[in-house]
């Protein structure tokens, strides 16, 4: 593997300072909200948010949340459709644990308050999304994930034993004795601060803005991967990255997420002279997975030599589309798109990232103290492609688990008496950085490790990459930021051009058959080669010591 400095800061910063806290949580979305909620039955928690508390991808989320509730469903059947989708490598344990956990958690949310959609019998209005046999989603018209999250922000701010820092920005975790005790983390008036921790969970997100059109949070480049790996924490199936088919790019150039609901609800996808072409695509059409969704409008854009394809709604009941889709009815008519009578321009956008920080059923990860959850992790729960509706239920199952077992380490009072300030030296050189670096890894990106890759690609990606700067500034935000973000990029372009096949999330033209001897994770470490792991272990945790 390539070499990858220990910190991503050059030089210690002068004079920063040093604190003790419990429970610390990196990220606010629904996983570290969920986690911070858990730990502090137990424990003091500091939660640092990079920006503003309502900025996450959980709170972007539109569809909904996956849980069988119906009668005739059941969390067999949940099982049953996430491994499918998963393609092989999702596992067991991590799938069941999500499933039997979901219904009666979604209970739990409607009776602290989320106002989930009802039937005219008062039970949960469930919704059909691609790859499910069953309709299991529960939401909240088309905001479910701002309803969950205005709830969990509203507990934590309200709790007597969790501080919520926001503005923070974390660069390199701290660790003493083979133990991560902690992060150094800057606040919004640049002042450094190393604080050190019982236990340490990381919620930052997942990585979709390194693709610059996004389903998600301008802020999503991976910035806690990379701290992880980093410290040397194994990181787990960083080749499989989602595209969410329907993509609608804002007359600002921004990626604004067309809900998987909608073409649950009946929408059909066609070409631009009005040609359905799903059905001769594959026979479940448009409620086939999104991997082979997002395949088929590109061969669909590719044959008739357009950038998007139209999400056709107007033959559903206005009502209907008023009642189910109020935020994207009012977003797009912002854009003068009436979507009762107006197709919907879409495309294919990077939006959930499959790999991450590998962990266990507890989210504890192979670094003992350390502990992730959230799209910044890898349960094993999606496998190589991420059913639709499982990223918000995994935020709060995993989340939760991961609280509980943070907890149980804070209340050990372990002692970091030998922890010492790093002596860092500059090993990469830092160049100027230029403004538009997004652009430019953006640019990387999608040539590279888009939904189409091959050898010849990923091998140019590789490259441009390693050119990009692995150290930084502590006075420099910005490149610290790029500099972890290039480190993350690099970790799904080489984990990409590894794996020699084609599964899932992950399409190789010059590999384009599923291989049974890839029937694996690939596990990456800082300064190892790649380890190829039939399964997640559950005995992960160090937890217990």
């Amino acid at each position: 593997m390539f070499h990858t400095p220990r910190y991503v800061l050059a030089t210690q910063p002068r004079a920063a300072r040093v604190e003790r806290v419990g429970v610390l949580v990196i990220g606010a979305g629904a996983a570290g909200l969920s986690a911070a909620l858990v730990a502090a039955e137990r424990a003091d928690v500091t939660v640092l948010v990079r920006g503003h508390l309502p900025e996450s991808n959980s709170a972007l989320a539109q569809g909904g949340i996956a849980a069988a509730l119906d009668a005739h469903d059941s969390p067999r059947s949940h099982i049953d459709d996430t491994l499918v989708a998963g393609a092989g490598l999702s596992d067991w344990g991590a799938v069941s644990a999500l499933a039997y956990d979901a219904p009666d958690l979604m209970r739990e949310l409607a009776a602290l308050g989320v106002p989930f959609e009802r039937s005219a019998d008062d039970r949960f209005a469930l919704g059909l999304e691609g790859g499910h046999s069953m309709r299991r989603i529960v939401h909240v018209g088309d905001a479910t994930g701002w309803a969950v999250t205005e709830q969990l922000i509203a507990q934590a701010q309200a709790h007597p034993r969790i501080s919520i820092r926001e503005g923070w920005q974390a660069a390199d975790l701290l660790d003493a004795g083979g133990r991560v005790v902690g992060v150094m983390a800057r606040d919004a008036a640049g002042t450094w601060s190393r604080i050190l921790a019982d236990a340490t969970i990381l919620a930052t997100g997942g990585a979709g803005a390194l693709y610059g059109l996004t389903s998600n949070q301008p802020v999503a480049l991976g910035e806690g991967i990379a701290m992880a790996y980093r410290a040397g924490a194994e990181v787990a199936d960083m080749e499989f990255v989602q595209f969410h088919p329907t993509v609608y790019r804002t007359r600002e150039g921004q990626g604004f997420l067309i809900t998987e609901a909608a073409r649950g609800e009946g929408g059909h996808l066609r070409t631009l002279d009005g040609e359905r072409f799903m059905p001769a695509y594959d026979p479940r059409a448009e409620l086939a997975p999104r991997d082979v969704v997002t395949r088929g409008i590109y061969a669909a854009m590719r044959r008739t030599g357009s950038d998007h394809v139209l999400l056709d709604l107007t033959h559903l009941p206005p009502e209907l589309l008023a009642h189910h889709f109020p935020t994207i009815s009012a977003r797009l008519r912002e854009d003068g798109i009436d979507i009762a009578t107006t197709p919907i321009p879409v495309a294919p956008a990077s939006h959930y990232l499959m790999g991450g920080v590998r962990t266990d059923l507890d989210g504890a990860t192979s670094l003992p103290g350390l502990y992730a959850a959230g799209e910044v992790s890898c349960t094993g729960v999606h496998g190589a492609n991420r059913l639709a509706s499982n990223s918000l239920l995994e935020c709060l199952v995993f989340g939760r688990r991961a609280g509980e077992a943070a907890a149980r380490i804070a209340d050990c009072r372990l002692q970091i008496a030998d922890w010492s300030e790093p002596q860092i030296n500059l090993q990469s050189a830092i160049y100027n950085l230029q403004s538009d670096w997004r652009s430019e890894l953006a640019e990387i990106m999608v040539a590279a490790a888009g939904p189409l890759r091959d050898s010849h690609g990923l091998r140019i990606g590789q490259a441009a990459l390693a050119a990009m700067p692995t150290q930084a500034s502590p006075a420099d935000g910005d490149a610290i930021t790029a500099a972890n973000a290039a480190l993350t990029a690099r970790l799904i372009v080489e984990s990409a051009l590894l794996r020699q096949e084609s599964r899932g999330g992950h399409f190789r033209s010059d590999f384009p058959q599923t291989r049974e001897d890839w029937h694996a994770h690939t596990v990456l470490r800082r300064g190892q080669s790649l380890q190829l792991v039939e399964t997640i272990a559950p005995d992960l945790a160090h937890a217990a010591d």
